[in-house]
């Protein structure tokens, strides 16, 4: 298991646990949403999805603004699953909700599924981030394979949107933009 730095207010940190790349399928994994629901990956098995990581709902850099920024940026793709794991408890996740929506968004929190960290490779091992998640992204098809995967380097860094774009053009045929204008 290589350690991978990542840079929180300019300290460096390790991130360890084994990162899902493009071409592997997602680990499975059993989390918890903000009802104290259990909720599978397979839940989400036939729909494209972007599982994303961040270091919390409240954090300043790598939180909810980063998710926000992403949202805005793929909006062209109504049909795409946000999952949104964090390290926050369930009711932080229901504040969340409560205060900025956040629609066609699923919230879950790693409260019941320690193993998620190492196993997406997102486990912040040093002080003072040890236990939380890196922030990171996925991108997989219906069947849970991988097209794309991002790990961020630093919490003041941002996910590589236009990779992420045309990988996501490539995964919904046809893409949205064209469907959308077609009258067939």
């Amino acid at each position: 298991m290589a350690l991978h730095p990542f840079i929180y207010k300019e300290e460096t940190l390790e991130v360890g646990g084994s990162f899902p790349e493009a071409g592997q399928t997602l680990p499975s994994f059993m989390l918890v949403d903000e009802q104290l629901r259990d909720v599978s990956l397979e839940r989400y098995l036939g729909r494209v999805k972007l599982v994303i990581t961040l270091l919390s709902i409240d954090a300043e850099s790598a939180g909810l603004a980063l998710l926000q920024d992403l949202r805005r940026a793929l909006e062209a793709w109504p049909l795409l699953q946000f999952i949104v794991v964090t390290v926050d408890s369930p009711f932080s996740l229901q504040r969340a909700r409560r205060e900025h929506g956040l629609p066609q968004v699923v919230l879950l929190s790693t409260l019941r599924g320690r193993d998620f960290h190492k196993h997406y490779g997102v486990l912040l091992q040093d002080i003072p981030l040890a236990g939380v998640t890196c922030p990171a992204l996925w991108l997989a098809d219906e069947q849970d394979s991988i097209h794309f995967a991002q790990r961020l380097d630093a919490d003041e860094h941002e996910f590589d949107l236009a990779s992420l774009r045309e990988k996501l053009a490539t995964v919904f045929a046809p893409p949205p933009a064209q469907a959308a204008g077609e009258d067939g």
